[in-house]
């Protein structure tokens, strides 16, 4: 009995199988864009925390703007050396003015978001668009916040006095602020941790 020995096919060009991919590795557009803005948010956290009084100066200035388009009344931004304040009123006059404090801007909310994200761009395994994404919107969420809050802030004074002021200030605008931290914070985590199914292919053999 005598058996015919068949070799074994050759493998066609191109049909070599691929080896593994590592889990989670970044394509190198990614790399790139990790490590250019990664230290730019790194950066950016450092000057909203030392130049913190100048991002007050410019917020206050946005609400300014907010209170005489969207509410319809005068303005005067003075600038103090210690906080800006900001003055509403009609036109038979102005009322009592608003100062921006250290603890009433978002800088320090916005901080520790360019801190986390920065961190993650330079040393994480996540995409770096998922990473902006999330800061962009975490810290867009705080910025329009705070904004909203000045805003109902100085209408409630101008309508209803120092009672307004006091309900709006004390009560209401801590607990829209630390909703909206606590808020962008969880959208900053979602967005950078979920896996989507492009992830996965990506990490599959």
């Amino acid at each position: 009995m005598t058996a015919d020995a068949h070799p074994q096919p050759a493998r066609p060009p191109g049909a070599a199988r691929r080896p593994p991919s590592r889990h989670g590795r970044t394509p190198l557009s990614g790399r790139v864009l990790a490590a250019v803005a990664g230290p730019l948010l790194l950066g950016l956290c450092g000057f909203l925390v030392v130049g913190e009084r100048a991002y007050r100066f410019r917020e206050m200035a946005a609400a300014r703007w907010l209170v005489s388009h969207g509410l319809g009344l005068r303005t005067l931004l003075l600038e103090s050396p210690d906080a800006p304040v900001l003055y509403a009123g009609d036109a038979g006059g102005f009322g009592r003015g608003i100062a921006l404090s250290t603890g009433c801007g978002s800088a320090l909310l916005i901080a520790p978001l360019a801190l986390l994200a920065g961190v993650l761009l330079l040393f994480g395994t996540r995409r770096p668009t998922r990473v902006l994404l999330g800061f962009v919107l975490a810290a867009g969420l705080v910025v329009a916040a705070n904004l909203g809050r000045l805003t109902l802030i100085v209408a409630m004074q101008h309508r209803y006095g120092d009672e307004g002021f006091g309900w709006t200030h004390v009560l209401f605008g801590s607990l829209l602020m630390m909703a909206a931290g606590l808020i962008a914070l969880l959208l900053f985590l979602f967005l950078t941790t979920r896996t989507s199914t492009r992830d996965t292919e990506a990490g599959a053999p």
